[in-house]
């Protein structure tokens, strides 16, 4: 463990005024907070709870954004048609949905396809067609998705970028990109993906995912629905490191070695910036059903609480005085955890593209 080289100011955001108690009670409303407002206390944990976040909504900054419900497959650019009318011989063809966003068919003049449904599109041809060929019938098949991805990363045996065909749910992606990868510990096989922190990142939010009740004990209801930009990422369960996120000067993981403490973290990454609250987040263990503690460390650094143990893969987060809410604060904390984990797990999928390492060969869309 690096020495620590900062002193305490250095940790703290400048022109803060620190000392003045522990957090109000309505930072963690309906929760059961170990606080007693002005009372002096060894311990800078203001509340230590579990919250369950599956099946709730994803959260933006202090926004709410409801999950839209399934809507039709809108065509993109790079999608591919095949276009016929029957009866007519010879007059099939292999129409791309250009860069303009429009097709190009005979018998009718290059026409807006990006953003509409196929229904949507064989219905105005057909306007179209019938105007020249009165009986004509068009047929539209999709023949390639090529506008609508999703991305795997992590410990699956082929990560990258794969298109969205039909329906797509999590178990169909995992199936996509291979299965999970295996490796061998005293002789037999041993699971190498840590499920406990895997993601689904929609739109820079994690979406709520058991992936534990998916995978280890089959739960449908966990099987999601994916849409167009979707990232799944499957980290290692063989590194240990703690993610220091949010407002701090230098957001990174740390490699746990043998023991960290929050101090020694907030060190490692500069201290916090003046746009925090002043306080500590650590998130610990699943993702869907998180331990959650609420650290004033302002005490900590003043020497009047002691320092807090972090343990392999827990997520601390600095949020912002605009946050009030716990759980909105724990959302924002694992949507920033999972976009991190995703851009470092597809940063090193692209130099194994690069053959730098490996043999992988996909291509994939970082977030």
């Amino acid at each position: 463990m690096s020495r620590i080289t900062h002193s305490i100011s250095d940790l703290l955001p400048p022109g803060r005024i620190f000392g003045r108690g522990v957090i109000a009670c309505t930072l963690i409303a309906g929760l059961h907070a170990s606080c007693v407002c002005g009372a002096e206390s060894p311990s800078a944990v203001l509340s230590h709870t579990q919250l369950d976040l599956r099946g709730t909504n994803v959260i933006s900054e202090s926004r709410v954004v409801k999950t839209a419900p399934s809507a039709p497959y809108k065509l993109g650019i790079g999608d591919v048609l095949s276009i016929s009318i029957y009866g007519e011989e010879g007059s099939a063809r292999t129409v791309p949905v250009d860069p303009s966003g429009r097709i190009s068919f005979s018998l009718v003049n290059p026409m807006q396809a990006s953003g509409r449904t196929i229904d949507e599109l064989r219905s105005e041809l057909q306007q179209k067609i019938s105007k020249e060929l009165k009986y004509g019938i068009v047929s539209v098949v999709p023949i390639h998705f090529g506008s609508q991805t999703f991305t795997v990363l992590g410990l699956v045996q082929k990560p990258g970028t794969y298109p969205i065909e039909g329906r797509m749910l999590i178990m169909d992606a995992l199936g996509r990109a291979g299965g999970f990868r295996s490796g061998y510990f005293r002789n037999s096989t041993a699971d190498l993906f840590d499920l406990r922190h895997a993601t689904l990142l929609r739109q820079g939010n994690a979406v709520p995912v058991d992936f534990e009740a998916l995978i280890s004990r089959g739960d449908s209801t966990q099987n999601m629905e994916l849409k167009m930009g979707d990232i799944l990422t499957f980290p290692s369960a063989l590194v240990r490191s703690v993610y220091v996120l949010g407002e701090v000067n230098y957001p990174r993981s740390i490699g746990f070695v043998t023991s960290l403490t929050l101090v020694q973290a907030l060190t490692e990454v500069k201290g916090l910036k003046a746009t925090s609250n002043g306080r500590m987040v650590v998130v610990r263990g699943s993702l869907a059903k998180p331990e959650v503690m609420v650290v004033d460390i302002q005490r900590v650094l003043a020497g009047k609480a002691r320092d807090i143990q972090l343990s392999p893969g827990d997520i601390v987060y600095a949020p912002r005085p605009s946050f009030e809410i716990l759980a909105d604060i724990v959302k924002v904390a694992i949507s920033t955890f999972a976009g991190t984990v995703a851009a470092d797990s597809g940063a090193q999928v692209y130099r194994n593209v690069r053959g730098e390492s490996g043999t992988s060969t996909r291509p994939i869309v970082l977030p």
